[in-house]
Order: C-alpha cells, then sequence, then structure tokens
C-alpha cells in the first residue's frame, strides 16, 4: 500500500502533535492530558510515547484552560476544554493527569456532584469524571448543583461524540515516572501465553457469589474466546489442597497470586474501606500489601466493587487504588472503583436483593463493571471506549432510577483509557524498515511487518509525523518529506500486539 503524505512539522508545545494519514486531518490532538502546572514537564515522556505509538498527545495544564475559556468555574472551563478538542480536533481520549482533594481541588479538580440513593444514602461531593466529556452543563435549573438527578435530569449526558474518559490520580513527579514506565512496559512488553485469558474473580462475601456467576456466563465468557475465570472465593479455590477452601483467601496468598504474574486480571467483590481491601476472616489488604507486589513487567487491569476504594479524593491519600496504581514495579496499571459505597443498585431494592442472592439478578454496580469487561475482551475497544459502552448500555436504567445515575457518576477510570485490555495473548510483530534515507521533498519509505492492519507510527523529532495502517500482507509504503535532525522512529502497535520499535538514520 502506497501512500503520498504531507509531511508535518511541529514544535514549542509540550506533547503536541498532528497525525497524517491518506487524508490529512485537520491538525489536533487524538489524546489530550489535562495536568498541573507543576506535573506538566514530568508528562512529557508520557506524551512522548503515547505519540510514537500513533496517538498524538497534547499537554494542556488547568492553568492555562482558566487563562483562556470562559465558564461558572475551573470545572466548567474544563469541560468546555475537552469538548472543544472533542469537536474541532477529533480528540478521542481525554486524560486528566493528577489527583483531586476535596471540594473540588488539588492536581486537577474533580466535579463533585449530589446523590440520594435508595431513599439512605446521601452525598453532596461524588467525583464524576464523565462531566467533562458531556456536551451538556449538568445543571438545568441553574441553581449551581451539577448532576443531581431530580432536577437535572434533562442537563445530564454521559459522553460526546465517541470520547472517553480517564483520571491517572498521581501527586509527584516520581508518581508520573513510575506509571510512565508501567505503561509502557505494559504496551511493549506485556506478558505472553495465558497471561491475558486469565481472569480472577476474589469474592468474600459468599451471597454475592450467584451474581458473579451470572456475570461471567452472560456478559464475560460468552464474548470472550478461550478466557478462563478463577474463582477465588472463601469457600473454594483453584488453588485449593486436601479440602476446598483450605487455600485462604488472605492478604499474603494474595499478595503470592500477584507475583506470580500468571493471571492479568482481576475482580475483587467484598468489603473495602479507602485504604483496604477486605479478604477471608476480615484480614486486610493495605498499602504496605501492595509494598510488597513485585509483578513487574506483569501488571493487573483491574475493577472491584468494594466501598471507597477509588476515593481518590480524599484528603487521606493514598486510597487502595492509587497505591495499585503508583506502585513502582508492581501493582495495577488500570482500575475502576467506586469513589464512594459500592452498593448493590435495584430499580425495585426489596424485591431485586432477595433475586440477587437466590437467582443471581446483578446488581447495577455489578452489571456496568460486568458490561465493561464484555466489551473490553470482545477485542477492539481501549479501556475507555469499553467504559463508555458499558455506560451506554446502562443509560436506560439511569434515567428511571437515581442509584443507577450513581453509578455512573462514581464508578470512574483510574489509568489510561486509551490501553487495549488484552483480549488475547500477546506477541511482538516483526518490523522490517530501511537502514537510512536521504533528507528530500519525497522520500519513499517501506515498512513491513506481520501484523495486517495494525498502526505504523513515523515519527521524527522536530520534523514529519505519520500514522497509517498496514495492509493486508502487513506493508506501509509512504511518501514524506523527511528533514533534517534525528533518526525517525519507526512503531507497530495494534490490539494484543507489543509495541515493536525501530530506528532509521537520517543523511
Amino acid at each position: 500500500m502506497k501512500m503520498v503524505v504531507p509531511a508535518l512539522f511541529f514544535g514549542g508545545f509540550v506533547g503536541l502533535h498532528s497525525p497524517a494519514c491518506a487524508e490529512p486531518p485537520a491538525p489536533g490532538a487524538t489524546v489530550l492530558l489535562i495536568t498541573s502546572e507543576r506535573l506538566a514537564e514530568a508528562w512529557g515522556p508520557f506524551a512522548e510515547w503515547k505519540t510514537r505509538t500513533g496517538r498524538a498527545t497534547k499537554v494542556l495544564t488547568v492553568k492555562e484552560i482558566g487563562d483562556r475559556y470562559e465558564g461558572e468555574d475551573i470545572q466548567e472551563k474544563m469541560r468546555l476544554a475537552a469538548v472543544e478538542h472533542i469537536e474541532k480536533q477529533g480528540t478521542k481520549w481525554v486524560i486528566l493527569g493528577g489527583d483531586s482533594l476535596p471540594g473540588g481541588e488539588g492536581e486537577v479538580p474533580d466535579r463533585d456532584t449530589p446523590h440520594v440513593v435508595m431513599g439512605r444514602l446521601r452525598y453532596d461531593d461524588i467525583p464524576s469524571d464523565v462531566y467533562f466529556i458531556s456536551e451538556t452543563d449538568w445543571d438545568a435549573n441553574d441553581d449551581g448543583v451539577f448532576g443531581k438527578w431530580s432536577d437535572d435530569r434533562e442537563a445530564i449526558s454521559y459522553g460526546k461524540g465517541g470520547a472517553s474518559i480517564g483520571r491517572i490520580p498521581v501527586r509527584t513527579a516520581e508518581d508520573v515516572a513510575a506509571y510512565t514506565e508501567k505503561v509502557i512496559a505494559y504496551e511493549s512488553r506485556y506478558p505472553a501465553e495465558s497471561f491475558a485469558k486469565r481472569f480472577v474473580y476474589t469474592c468474600a462475601v459468599p451471597h454475592a457469589e450467584p451474581k458473579l456467576k451470572t456475570s461471567w456466563d452472560q456478559l464475560l465468557g460468552p464474548a470472550w474466546e478461550g478466557g478462563e475465570v478463577l474463582r477465588y472465593y472463601t469457600g473454594e479455590t483453584p488453588w485449593d489442597g486436601d479440602a476446598k477452601g483450605d487455600h485462604a483467601l488472605s492478604p499474603d496468598n494474595w499478595v503470592e497470586m500477584i507475583n506470580g504474574k500468571s493471571y492479568g486480571k482481576l475482580h475483587m467483590h467484598g468489603h473495602g474501606f479507602l485504604p483496604v481491601w477486605v479478604l477471608e476472616g476480615h484480614k486486610t489488604v493495605d498499602k504496605g500489601h501492595v509494598g510488597k507486589l513485585n509483578n513487574e513487567d506483569a501488571y493487573l487491569t483491574m475493577t472491584t466493587v468494594s466501598c471507597f476504594t477509588g476515593h481518590f479524593d480524599a484528603e487521606e491519600d493514598p486510597c487502595i487504588t492509587e497505591s495499585m496504581l503508583r506502585q513502582p514495579k508492581g501493582g495495577a496499571v488500570l482500575v475502576i472503583a467506586p469513589a464512594r459505597e459500592g452498593v448493590p443498585i435495584f430499580h425495585d431494592p426489596r424485591r431485586d436483593m432477595r433475586l440477587m442472592v437466590t437467582e443471581g439478578k446483578m446488581d447495577g454496580t455489578t452489571e456496568t463493571l460486568s458490561r465493561f469487561w464484555h466489551h473490553a475482551l470482545k477485542g477492539g475497544l481501549t479501556a475507555g471506549e469499553a467504559v463508555q459502552a458499558a455506560r451506554a448500555d446502562m443509560a436506560e436504567h439511569a434515567a428511571k432510577t437515581s442509584g443507577y445515575h450513581w453509578c455512573q457518576c462514581e464508578l470512574n477510570l483510574l489509568g489510561d483509557p486509551t490501553l487495549d485490555l488484552r483480549a488475547g495473548d500477546a506477541r511482538l510483530p516483526k518490523l522490517d524498515v530501511p537502514a537510512e534515507v536521504t533528507t528530500g521533498e519525497a522520500v519513499t519509505i517501506a515498512v513491513r511487518t506481520d501484523a495486517p492492519g495494525a498502526t505504523v507510527c513515523l515519527w521524527q523529532r522536530g520534523g514529519l509525523y505519520s500514522v497509517l495502517e498496514a495492509d493486508g500482507d502487513g506493508l506501509v509504503e509512504a511518501v514524506l518529506e523527511v528533514g533534517v535532525g534525528e533518526a525517525i522512529s519507526v512503531t507497530v502497535c495494534g490490539p494484543d500486539l507489543n509495541v515493536a520499535q525501530a530506528e532509521i538514520a537520517v543523511r
């Protein structure tokens, strides 16, 4: 496949690049990363990695947004900035690159929303990051209170233009560096063989086991060819010896399981609180246990229903999810967790609570997370896109009952929304490029790979940037303007592919 691609030049702004393809798009950024002034420089290597692997990334600070946009508050300005990038620059993923604090303060402020759930749970401060990619302002009656289901339903939507959002809740440059290394490892050194296809369900509350069976039997299993679930419950585990349940769901065994690097996906069902997960016998996993994780290059993708474990906006820091994401050389690369209470949500709690125990009826939180995995493991969707697909599935419920609106708001994606969830075994594609090219107005560059349909990105610092798709034979042949300067970086990537990299010398 031969394409004539105009050379695009860029510079000046950290991480701002313009993708090129057969039909040159308007200059823009596939990924918009919003962060604080203090952390902007630290995000440079992350933005460069994403750009070099075909997702042009722009870094924009909260202060710059505050200075450039007009709105009621900084959260409204952030929403307007995100929507503008989605509409005018083709942005598909928005990343909030920083932690939040109570009251919408912190590195990257969250939007607090009020909720009354099943008539008894009342919160005025649920952090709802999906607000930032909504084309509506979540304040139908203009009272300055956002996302209140009883008053604002007409002004609430859960996404804009196919875009998705995730928050990487870091507080220091060291956190950013550690997370960046984890993303690079996940995308370039993901374990081969069965790691991708082995999914562990932990459950420390026996009455939840029927709905977890429904989760797998109805949503995950049918969507995921070759996938395997390992049920790590208090009464039965795949690691039992002489008797059922003799391998305890204990913190030490939990650490050992993760450090064994054999299971790539994890769902935790049970009680929790901001700094802990509660396991068998009310024993807890805390940041001390997370500090023992050394599953380098075998990072988890996770979901959990445990209360408060996704409370990234607390004064107390870190929540257990943040510990998993910030742990250098261990832990997780992505977690979806409740920001507050992960209670079972139903339209008719009195009837459906009984059906949950007797017939395995899924509650709103469990169904939302199961639908996330359903979409992710069918293949072809990134984590952020799978979250948005799950939200779309549940939107009809959210229009009927405030509790389902609660689920849409409090289940935030914490981590990089551009990540592929690895539905199949990862492999490293072959990559063949010319040894060198000569600068000029029309240089033909042929890239060969054994991955038809893969994304091929050619990148030269201060020079060209081109993102193309390999044809049915794994070939890309493009005519480019090569500038004087550094070598051209070439990457090949795609679903279930580890990133292959090569360089072409320029003379």
